[in-house]
């Protein structure tokens, strides 16, 4: 199944990053690597994709460094709104609650630029349960379809425990290791 974020099937099934993950996440593990996230993103999974006994994400762009420049420019560009900064506000509340989690391991890629873009999850009670997705969706507002966006995403979503499931399941284990 292709996940595009913008264009709806005509079988009613999820286009969207965020209607795949919470429709078919339940009380597994789900394994994430993208080199980008965004506060809204993180909130999003407290909130709607919060039900999996373990997460592990691999995150890129922990420590990006913003020049006083560039952060003057996001503000004359941005809607620097008392609505936008109290919604961020309580988005960064709840993606802090989300990270707290005991459930919750999260390493970051500091040596390397992270520039995958994975989600495996892995059922505990089926594994025709199982999905991945790969594609050009990070964990941001943008990737996951919660805001529209001018970018173009194009993600491969597949269910089930077949051989690319097994083989890149097997990856993120090596990489987590690694970190």
């Amino acid at each position: 199944m292709l996940l595009d974020n913008k264009t709806p099937s005509e079988d009613n099934e999820p286009y969207k990053v965020v209607d795949f993950l919470e429709k078919h996440t339940k009380t597994g593990a789900l394994d994430l690597v993208t080199g980008f996230f965004s506060v809204n993103a993180l909130a999003l999974m407290k909130n709607n994709i919060n039900k999996a006994q373990t997460y592990r994400l691999i995150l890129g762009n922990l420590l990006q460094e913003i020049s006083d420049e560039n952060r003057i420019i996001d503000l004359l560009n941005g809607d620097a709104g008392i609505e936008k900064t109290l919604s961020l506000s309580i988005s960064a509340k709840q993606a802090i609650e989300f990270l707290k989690q005991d459930k919750v391991l999260v390493k970051n890629i500091q040596r390397n630029f992270c520039h995958a873009k994975t989600y495996i999850y892995s059922d505990k009670e089926d594994s025709i349960n199982h999905y991945h997705i790969i594609g050009s969706s990070n964990l941001t507002d943008a990737g996951l379809g919660i805001k529209e966006s001018s970018n173009i995403e194009l993600n491969s979503a597949t269910t089930g425990n077949n051989a690319d499931f097994k083989e890149l399941k097997k990856k993120v284990i090596f990489i987590v290791g690694l970190l």
